[in-house]
């Protein structure tokens, strides 16, 4: 059976380039990448330790007022933490060190690359944005008295994730027979073996990111409307700087490394960039979206003993 023309393409540059030299860049995205992986196990054992905690505490109402900007159910703040940790999983696919140590076949170092598009931008990036939008969306139905049921948003995230998995799954699987295009479409590394960011992937970014900018920042916005105190509507303006405004820098630099070819570490270079940026959205939803309502929650927890406990004298020395 003939290849995808992708395929086609990822196979003739694994011909023609040997496996690149990690430069500083690939260090830098690695560090980044861990740490991102980091804070999504941290985000994981927090929620569940904290459900663990509301059940032995039999405060599990209570608590769950606190949660973020309202009381939007646990599924997605665990999907979210999941597609976090995917997301950092599908860029080391491009760092060339990891490539290396994988046992691929001979001239297949560039297979790899074709993987990252599929996993982070088919896979984790739509699951994730669509997990923050459950949330805010929940928080705003939560805040006009109304309660959305949990199940509901968990699986909203696989349907929101499908019709780009299935898009990157299309190109990378219909034979060129099929579906020819110009190979220049599919360039999934550089000249000198690093890898690229695909056209048709930069294109599957954009209208990604064009579907769920405003519907985030609409969200945002009615979250901050419905706010309570300060201290949750300033929460909601700053997902609007750390979470919407960074995906059209990822956008801008990752269809960069379709087109730029300068010189040898150009792909890793603004390829990190567009990781930076992306990074940075996610790290600020995984503190804003579940380790600050996390810390509200057990705040509470230490004052409502106190509270309970001041009301139970108040109403001894009544009766007295």
């Amino acid at each position: 059976m003939q290849a995808s023309v992708a395929v086609e393409e990822a196979l003739v540059a694994g011909n023609r380039t040997p496996l690149p030299v990690a430069g500083g860049a690939d260090f830098a995205t690695a560090a980044l990448a861990a740490a991102l992986a980091a804070l999504s196990v941290a985000a994981w054992f927090v929620l569940v330790s904290f459900d663990a905690a509301a059940a032995r505490a039999r405060r599990a109402t209570s608590l769950r007022r606190v949660l973020d900007l309202g009381p939007s159910p646990r599924g997605p703040r665990l999907l979210l933490a999941f597609f976090a940790g995917l997301l950092a999983f599908a860029e080391s696919l491009r760092l060339p060190f990891l490539r290396g140590a994988a046992i691929l076949p001979p001239r297949r170092h560039v297979m790899p690359c074709l993987a990252y598009p599929l996993l982070a931008h088919g896979v984790a990036e739509p699951g994730l944005l669509a997990s923050v939008l459950i949330l805010l969306r929940a928080s705003v139905v939560s805040g006009a008295g109304a309660r959305s049921p949990p199940a509901s948003g968990v699986l909203a995230v696989p349907f929101a994730c499908l019709p780009f998995l299935t898009a990157q799954v299309l190109v990378l699987a219909t034979p060129a027979t099929v579906a020819a295009y110009p190979g220049q479409l599919a360039h999934a590394a550089d000249a000198s073996g690093h890898c690229a960011y695909p056209a048709y992937a930069a294109a599957l970014l954009l209208a990604l990111v064009a579907l769920y900018m405003p519907l985030l920042a609409t969200a945002c916005w009615d979250v901050a409307a419905v706010a309570i105190n300060k201290r949750l509507r300033a929460r909601a303006y700053a997902l609007v700087t750390f979470v919407v405004v960074p995906l059209p820098v990822q956008v801008l630099a990752l269809g960069l490394t379709s087109v730029w070819d300068v010189h040898q570490y150009a792909s890793p270079t603004v390829g990190l960039v567009g990781f930076l940026a992306v990074v940075v959205a996610v790290e600020a939803t995984l503190v804003i979206l579940v380790m600050l309502p996390v810390h509200d929650a057990l705040v509470l927890v230490e004052e409502l003993p106190v509270v309970v406990t001041a009301a139970g004298e108040d109403a001894r020395d009544a009766a007295r």
